[in-house]
């Protein structure tokens, strides 16, 4: 079978890691860069064990080559719709990381390319392919707590990177679209019902509008920069009820220093019908008590074999279930609806905090298309 002929477009943190996952699979070949930034080239080529790929500047030199399979898009979120759909309509798979896009219409705009052109869209939803949160998934279909009642996800980290459009509302989406799709994603996948509304409060402690932020970041190789135009919130509380009754709330905070120290790093947890929790640390380990009796389980789950690199969990797993996809033509569990789903909740949360009230999902509009193509 011939190899995967791949072109990566943006080898910023996410895109340099994909570039050299990818690398690593021998169904796999790097035939193409596209960045403009040169350290960002230099840094990911200096990985790669095994391509020389073609770099380039300009992602429309790419679009029409015929020596390309599909394409890894990690490029800003505002950015997502003109370089996503550029590369559906031209017949190439995509993998796009999240969220699918800053926007409601960019995002349906995204999925109406991909079924137009009947390529395989995947979303770097990483957390879908993680071992940890598999495992989580398969003890609740086993019965261990029942119907899951409530959840919560505490995310209490340092700032994004040092890259001015991370703070820039217009272009990410807000910090609640850009890093807690993620998280919403999990609950809508852990609960197993449609969300209904959102309540969420939030505002700017340390990170202020038009003063100047020096922002620093334990986990990328950004260089510390002062950032003067920050139009997101630096911490929230979201609420959100779902169909079934079920209810799920997040906690962000994004200005710890120099980053979690508390060992217990991000925390997901559930309480199901019958009593029983689950909890989730650091993306390592999970426990479950309680339920009709007392025990107490402990896991410490592989989180090696899932990733490269010390990178995210789930992060090679991903990669590899792409690449099946792709050959096999199986829908992606991390597809473009599930994250489209996940976008509305941010959304919502968003315009809630914006406009201090609950949001309901049905303010956004329905799109026919999407809903059918679920």
């Amino acid at each position: 079978m011939n190899r995967l002929r791949m072109a990566f477009v943006g080898v910023g943190d996410m895109g340099s890691h994909h570039c050299i996952g990818f690398d690593l699979l021998p169904d796999c070949e790097v035939k193409y860069i596209c960045d403009m930034n040169q350290a960002n080239v230099d840094r990911t080529l200096a990985e790669l064990s095994h391509a020389q790929p073609v770099v380039v500047t300009d992602y429309k030199e790419l679009v029409r080559r015929d020596d390309i399979d599909a394409v890894v898009v990690s490029v800003p979120n505002y950015l997502h719709r003109e370089v996503a759909v550029a590369f559906l309509e031209a017949g190439k798979h995509v993998f796009l990381e999240k969220p699918v896009a800053h926007t409601l219409e960019d995002c349906d705009a995204i999925i109406a390319a991909a079924e137009a052109s009947g390529s395989l869209l995947q979303i770097g939803l990483v957390y879908r392919y993680s071992n940890v949160y598999r495992r989580m998934a398969e003890e609740l279909e086993r019965g261990r707590l029942g119907e899951v009642k409530l959840m919560w996800c505490k995310e209490f980290r340092d700032p994004f990177p040092p890259a001015e459009w991370f703070y820039d509302k217009n272009k990410s989406g807000g910090a609640l679209v850009e890093k807690d799709c993620h998280h919403f994603d999990i609950f809508n996948w852990m609960i197993g019902s449609k969300p209904v509304r959102v309540f969420a409060t939030g505002g700017q402690h340390v990170m202020k509008q038009g003063q100047r932020n020096l922002i620093t970041n334990s986990y990328s190789h950004y260089p510390e920069r002062t950032i003067s135009d920050v139009s997101i919130v630096d911490h929230a509380w979201v609420t959100i009820e779902y169909e079934n009754g079920s209810k799920a709330n997040l906690g962000l905070c994004m200005y710890l220093k120099p980053r979690n120290l508390t060992g217990d790093g991000l925390e997901i947890g559930l309480i199901g019908q019958n009593g029983a929790q689950m909890v989730a640390k650091n993306d390592k380990t999970i426990d479950i008590v309680g339920g009709n009796d007392f025990t107490r389980d402990h896991l410490d789950i592989d989180v090696t074999s899932d990733s490269i690199m010390g990178g995210h969990t789930g992060g090679q797993t991903q990669r590899i279930e792409f690449v099946r996809g792709v050959r096999e033509g199986a829908k992606p569990f991390a597809s473009a609806y599930v994250g489209r789903d996940a976008l509305l909740i941010a959304l919502a949360a968003e315009k809630s905090i914006l406009e201090e009230r609950y949001v309901y999902l049905r303010e956004f509009a329905a799109n026919p298309a999407v809903e059918i193509a679920k």
